[in-house]
């Protein structure tokens, strides 16, 4: 019975070990600046578009990386007069370092991310430059 609980105290010992152990967690954010244009007409006043941006860039570096967790420090914009947004967003992906996470995102470029539901919005990525 002795040699029983000691392998059980050894099972116990070890899953407490390991579960206590923290997930190595990405960081090491990278900065971005986007020229977003929506393939509709978008009101900024009645949409929030700061939503729009978070929800686009993130799910579209979760999906790209296929990171466990991305962090998003949010997204600022500017409005441009010809339609287009000019929108900074800071991010990281879990397992990548910033670079890695940078050439994912530059990667964007020309390429459309999806909006957030229900009314969703295309946004065509005309240019992308991180730091």
């Amino acid at each position: 019975m002795l040699f029983n609980l000691s392998k059980v105290f050894v099972a116990l010992a070890t899953v407490t070990a390991v579960a206590a152990s923290p997930a190595k967690r990405q960081l090491d954010a990278v900065t971005c600046d986007f020229v977003l244009s929506p393939d509709v007409t978008v009101d900024p006043t009645t949409t929030n578009l700061e939503a729009e941006f978070n929800y686009a860039i993130v799910r579209s570096v979760a999906m790209a990386t296929g990171a466990n967790s991305v962090f998003n420090y949010g997204s600022s914009f500017v409005d441009n007069a010809d339609g287009t947004f000019n929108v900074k967003n800071t991010v990281s992906a879990d397992g990548f370092t910033a670079a890695q996470t940078a050439g994912t995102i530059t990667g964007f470029a020309g390429t459309t991310l999806e909006g957030p539901p229900p009314t969703v919005v295309n946004w065509l990525v005309e240019s992308v430059v991180c730091a």
